[in-house]
Order: structure tokens, then sequence, then C-alpha cells
């Protein structure tokens, strides 16, 4: 008993200073959080949406300068509309405390494809999708799984056997967005039929070739 008291005295006279830990949380940084397409149609209404970012202030500029740019909801988003085709970059920068956070966000804006010539998928494609609508980030997800699917012709040695590769394939890519595709994939579709029917679509290499081709048209602005 007399140790533990002698600690006790001891811990109440020192002259030392004993520091407690302190368990404040240190202060959330600036943090840039944006959701845009990459891609986008002349007259096309684009939405930048920064509203999950950690900011309490918000800073845009478009690259080059645009008339047809608002900025609302406190800075946290934005909408564009592009009169001709180019690349145009968005700087946002928010702040938080004492801290900043900046990127730069580039958006393609394509013009119109002219209407094929040829049969060529290559080039049916980027016009079909562009008349569709569809998005590119989820177009280049569709052409990564047609070559998936091209790198397996050694084993895929019938017809069937392509088909039903090819829909296990996209439905993986496009996930909850393949309704959206549909109207694409049956044009897709309805040209290979026509190509199995001409004879260009019966070995292993020739469909590989096919599919590689839909993977570059996929892949087309």
């Amino acid at each position: 008993m007399k140790i533990f008291a002698s600690i006790a005295l001891l811990l109440l006279t020192s002259s030392a200073t004993l520091t407690l830990a302190d368990d404040t949380p240190a202060p959330a940084e600036a943090k840039v959080v944006l959701s845009a397409p990459a891609a986008a149609k002349i007259g096309e209404l684009v939405r930048l949406d920064a509203s999950k970012s950690v900011a309490d202030s918000f800073k845009w500029i478009v690259i080059p300068e645009s008339s047809d740019f608002l900025v609302y909801d406190g800075g946290a988003r934005a909408v564009f509309s592009a009169r001709v085709a180019g690349k145009y970059r968005f700087v946002l920068a928010v702040a938080k405390g004492g801290s900043v956070d900046v990127i730069t966000y580039v958006v393609t804006v394509g013009k119109a494809p002219e209407r094929p010539q040829s049969n060529d998928l290559r080039a049916w494609i980027p016009y079909w999708r562009y008349q569709l609508n569809l998005p590119h980030e989820q177009a280049a997800a569709l052409a990564a799984s047609f070559d998936r699917v091209a790198s397996r012709y050694e084993v895929l040695t019938k017809p069937q056997d392509w088909i039903k590769a090819t829909a296990e394939a996209n439905r993986e890519a496009l996930g909850d967005n393949i309704d959206q595709w549909v109207p694409l994939l049956d044009k897709i579709g309805a040209a290979l039929r026509k190509m199995a029917e001409n004879g260009q679509l019966k070995t292993p290499e020739q469909h590989r070739d096919v599919w590689k081709a839909i993977a570059e048209g996929l892949r087309k602005e």
C-alpha cells in the first residue's frame, strides 16, 4: 500500500505535464468529385455534377469560353451545350477550410457522322450510335466485350458458340443499361445474319475478324 501511495503522491506533486490525446478528427480537405459525360453531340445538353465533392465553394472555368454554360445549385452543378464540334475543357476548383482541389475535365463534342456509303460495320456502328444517342463510356465497355469474345476464337468453333458467348459478355459489360443498347445490337445482329447468308461467317477466324471490326466501330467517336 505504501508503494501505491508513493506513486499517487508523485503523480500529484510532479512538475511534469501530462498531455491527453486529442481525439478531435482532422478537418476534411477539399476534394473534387465530378460526374459528367466524356463525349456529346452538337446541341446536346451536357450535365456536370460535382454535388458529391467535399467543398464549401466552387469555381468553374470553361475553355474556350461559352455563353451556353450555366452554373447552378450553389456552384455544385453546371450545364453546357456546344454549337460547334471540338474539345471543351472544364476547370473546377473547390475549397474547404484552408484546402483547395482543382481538376480539368475534357468533353469532346463531335459532329454528326455522314451516312456510310459501304457495308463496313466500322462505319455504320458510329453512325447508328450517334443516331441513337448512346453514351461513349458504355460503348467502350461493349467494345471491350466484343474484343474479349474475339480473343476466344480458338475455342468458339460453332456459330452458336459465338452467339451465346457474345450475349453473355454483352450482358456483363452493360448490366442494367443493356435495354438502352438493344436497338443498336439488333442492327448489328441483322448485319451479321446477312454476312452469314453470304458465307462471310463460316470459320472462327472470320468471326474473330468481324468481332474485332465491331469493337473498332464502337470505339469511334
